[in-house]
């Protein structure tokens, strides 16, 4: 039976550049990204695809403690090369055309190099992933045939990882020679909505999503809190620091802004309300009764009715 493998890649070491050097004396040392296929492991299986039967620890064993790289054909467990090549083409071969030796491999003449092996440029690289801005699912579904799903904004402004979504597929998925690619992979209509789930909630009903104009994007004032300029520019994960479901934060300042409230240094004018003379010479209690952090109005100074306006500035406001 497999041992557990962590498939937290963002905790494990070395995830970077790796040099398989063997065969060196018959192929240049193959250059593995092992950060790449860290993080498109998470899609499917995780760090188990290749780190099975390992203890469930920051660090594994390398291959060769298992698989001895002069292993005889006739014991059952492959040698360091058959183990390398199962795994590495068992996935290229589903969507890589041109699998064929020399594309890991630079094959040596009489014993020397034909090309520079500290030239990363000179080697494949993995195609870069070019994420769709909107994606519009037809459903088929009577109550609202159109699906719009905003994908861009849900990679960057929700700072949702591929994974997320994408998970237990195999790289056919996405990469079919010969068919147009599916926005999710093959995943069914159950698996669609259980996605969607992780996140929003299932409550809202069917018309939450289904014939939604694909215009209408989210506003963060329907949810009771309209943000000003200074947090509108912001991302959610800036404030939501809890993936998956976002809850509802304190409004209060000082859930956030911890220090900086010393009255002699706090610039006022961050919070987007800069002071005029008068009020600058106050102290913050003066206006925030509740404490800091708590937004304070006119009226509960002045008796005549003024009000703040934006932009006639603080205390020149209609009277």
């Amino acid at each position: 039976m497999r041992s557990k493998v962590s498939t937290e890649t963002d905790s494990l070491p070395d995830h970077g550049m790796m040099i398989l050097d063997e065969l060196e004396k018959v192929y240049d040392p193959v250059l593995f990204n092992h950060g790449k296929h860290a993080q498109m492991s998470e899609m499917s299986g995780g760090c188990e695809n290749c780190h099975h039967f390992a203890p469930p620890t920051t660090e594994h064993p390398a291959c060769k403690e298992c698989h001895a790289p002069n292993a005889l054909h006739s014991k059952i467990q492959p040698g360091l090369k058959a183990a390398y090549h199962r795994h590495c083409l068992s996935c290229h071969n589903e969507w890589d055309t041109e699998s064929h030796c020399e594309m890991c491999h630079f094959r040596k003449v009489d014993g020397k190099s034909t090309h520079k092996t500290g030239s990363l440029p000179s080697r494949k690289h993995q195609t870069p992933l070019i994420v769709k801005d909107l994606i519009i699912f037809d459903t088929g579904y009577e109550g609202g045939e159109k699906v719009p799903f905003h994908h861009l904004n849900h990679v960057q402004k929700y700072d949702r990882d591929c994974s997320v979504c994408h998970e237990s597929e195999t790289c056919s998925s996405c990469h079919i020679y010969g068919s147009e690619s599916h926005p999710l992979g093959l995943l069914s209509d159950v698996d669609l909505h259980d996605t969607c789930y992780k996140c929003h909630d299932k409550k809202k009903g069917c018309e939450e999503c289904h014939g939604r104009n694909h215009n209408d994007l989210f506003n963060h004032a329907d949810t009771g809190w309209e943000l000003m300029p200074y947090h509108a520019v912001l991302q959610c994960k800036d404030c939501h620091h809890k993936r998956g479901k976002y809850s509802a934060n304190d409004k209060n300042c000082i859930t956030c802004h911890i220090q900086g409230w010393d009255e002699e240094h706090f610039n006022h004018g961050i919070t987007g309300v800069i002071l005029d003379d008068i009020h600058k010479e106050m102290g913050c209690a003066s206006c925030h009764v509740g404490g800091v952090g708590h937004h304070s109005r006119c009226d509960e100074c002045h008796a005549d009715g003024r009000k703040w306006d934006r932009k006639a500035s603080f205390g020149m406001g209609a009277q």
